[in-house]
């Protein structure tokens, strides 16, 4: 988790500005820095929308700093608004949609 060391010294703040921010004690700053401890997802989503960066950069999956936007990804108006439903959606909904959209691939295959 050296990402959020770095990001931490771009923004200009201490561990334990940092710690105050996400409402955790300044050593549990220093534990993900220095690697003996993760944050959990919720810390790491947290810690993304802070520093206006990706998940995925944060945690070392791509150099990329930002996730390419939906317009970036070539969604429609009307895509855009369905992804932004069914991210709102409970988790039983989304699995429920998953499986109807599922079904309806299944016959259109066959």
């Amino acid at each position: 988790m050296t990402r959020i060391k770095s990001l931490r010294d771009e923004a200009g703040l201490s561990q334990a500005d940092l710690a105050k921010e996400l409402n955790v004690a300044q050593n549990t700053v220093s534990s993900w820095e220095n690697g003996k401890r993760d944050p959990d997802t919720d810390t790491v989503k947290q810690l993304a929308a802070f520093f206006g960066v990706s998940t995925d950069y944060l945690l070392g999956a791509t150099d990329k700093k930002n996730a390419p936007s939906e317009e970036d990804a070539g969604l429609s108006a009307e895509e855009n608004e369905l992804l932004e439903l069914f991210r709102n959606a409970s988790p039983a909904l989304q699995d429920a949609a998953l499986r109807v959209l599922e079904t309806d691939q299944k016959k259109e295959s066959s």
